[in-house]
């Protein structure tokens, strides 16, 4: 009982966040948004497990950061709004650098961003994000893009 009101609180708070960015299918996105949280969250625990760190994040925790972070714009590429169709969770400190998997430590951010930054941590990939500002346009586009696409 207890399992079924917290998920009607999670549903409402969902929908009331949806509702400021979308017209339609509201429903529909609150339900991929419960289902990607709690994935997102045994992902961890069990990355975590394979790294040998620790992860103490809760689903509510997962589902707060949902919140914080929806509709807003990407913190590395401003020109990107973080929705349900590109938000990735993201190890400010990867967990193969020995990061854990926490509150502190978890951000939500664009896919294109989590692709460029892979497994840098974000001192790191700031410098390189402040290295792409000093160079040609059309180069810095080009990087991103093949950063992005991964490698081949």
């Amino acid at each position: 009982m207890k399992k079924a009101n917290e998920k009607s609180i999670w549903i409402k708070k969902y929908r009331k966040l949806l509702s400021k960015y979308h017209k339609r299918n509201i429903d529909k996105l609150v339900k991929k948004l419960l289902i990607k949280t709690k994935n997102a969250r045994y992902s961890m625990i069990s990355r975590s497990k394979k790294y040998g760190v620790n992860c103490d994040i809760t689903l509510d925790e997962v589902r707060e950061l949902v919140l914080q972070y929806y509709g807003k714009p990407c913190k590395y590429d401003k020109n990107r709004l973080v929705t349900h169709n590109n938000m990735v969770f993201d190890h400010i400190i990867p967990i193969s650098k020995g990061g854990t998997s926490n509150k502190d430590n978890i951000q939500i951010i664009s896919k294109f961003s989590n692709n460029v930054k892979g497994s840098l941590k974000e001192e790191l990939f700031l410098v390189f994000l402040g290295w792409l500002e000093t160079i040609d346009p059309e180069l810095k586009k080009d990087i991103t893009i093949r950063l992005a696409g991964g490698l081949r």
